[in-house]
């Protein structure tokens, strides 16, 4: 086993008093691998509701990088392995041991095809493509609900196409749970347990860039927040494809970035997962806790589980579990 300990990245623009607050009361370390992350704050009275929450994620798949030369055999694999996880697997020993239970469903983190074209997402003639095996609700060879988001290779700015990412609106109309959806339809979110969910697709902007289109996704992110989670302080997880280390952060705005954490700062978020860089880690940006799923197509893939108590993180890859995270959590009171 390969594991790797908790990876800081540096702080780039700025860090909150209220974000060095509590990343100072925090104890973080590295045990056998494991990263333990600090907790939340606003902490004296017990949930209201139980929770016990497990789900996978991955991101870049890249459908069409192998659609001929293998019919993405790699990306078959990870399905198949997610699909037994709950029978034959347990967390690492260092994370406690205990059986995956069978998740709610995978998100996917971006980064679907390989250059946005029909034929890798929906497969040709039915067979090889991300929808044909993914599925939406458990359908196809994926044997549970997906939640996934576009990336900048599924549509023609960094591809030769758009239709995979017009994909997520047609889909968002049939995806199951979802509970809010953003008027332009790409972006959405939903409850599990106690545990507040919300998909930004590429990244939480308002309009874009060169590389990327963020689709107005800060805007959904601000109305969310107000409409679905309101000063409950109930724990809150993002995902979207684009990270917060210094490789992803050279294809979005610090400005961007400056409205995203002013958006978030003041709600309890308990994670921000994302994918792109192909590199599974756990490390900080301005005292969140950001948790890199690696990629699909290079045969990786997450399995998270949450409860009042933890939030628990194990990467896994070819060779075994990787990257291990634990963060505990402590009872949250509305504010």
């Amino acid at each position: 086993m390969n594991n790797r300990s908790l990876k800081l990245q540096p702080e780039i623009n700025g860090i909150s008093r209220r974000a060095f607050l509590r990343r100072g009361a925090g104890l973080t370390a590295a045990v056998a691998g494991v990263a333990f992350l600090p907790g939340c704050q606003v902490c004296n009275l017990t949930r209201e509701k139980h929770t016990d929450v497990t789900f996978f994620i991955t991101g870049d798949t890249h459908y069409g990088r192998n659609q001929l030369k293998d019919n993405e055999a790699t990306n078959k694999s990870v399905i198949d392995e997610m699909n037994s996880a709950p029978s034959i697997f347990s967390y690492p020993k260092s994370l406690g041991g205990k059986k995956i239970n069978t998740p709610r469903a995978v998100l996917v983190a971006g980064d679907l095809t390989d250059y946005g074209l029909q034929k890798e997402f929906s497969g040709v003639d039915g067979k090889d493509g991300f929808a044909s095996d993914y599925g939406i609700s458990g359908n196809c060879r994926f044997k549970y609900p997906v939640y996934e988001g576009f990336g900048n290779h599924d549509y023609e700015l960094s591809g030769e196409d758009h239709y995979a990412k017009d994909q997520i609106k047609v889909r968002n109309q049939s995806r199951p749970g979802i509970t809010n959806l953003s008027k332009n339809g790409f972006h959405y979110s939903w409850d599990w347990d106690n545990v507040h969910f919300i998909n930004l697709n590429m990244y939480p902007g308002p309009k874009g860039n060169r590389w990327a289109e963020a689709e107005g996704s800060v805007d959904f992110l601000k109305e969310d927040l107000v409409a679905k989670v309101g000063k409950s302080n109930r724990p809150i997880v993002i995902y979207h494809h684009f990270g917060l280390d210094e490789r992803s952060q050279k294809w979005w705005e610090a400005e961007d970035r400056d409205i995203y954490y002013e958006t978030i700062k003041d709600y309890n978020v308990i994670g921000i997962f994302h994918g792109h860089t192909h590199d599974p880690k756990v490390y900080q940006w301005r005292g969140i806790d950001i948790y890199d799923v690696g990629a699909g197509v290079e045969g990786e893939w997450s399995a998270v589980n949450i409860t009042d108590d933890e939030l628990i993180f194990a990467s896994r890859n070819k060779d075994g579990w990787n990257v291990t995270a634990r963060k505990i959590l402590e009872p949250v009171a509305a504010k």
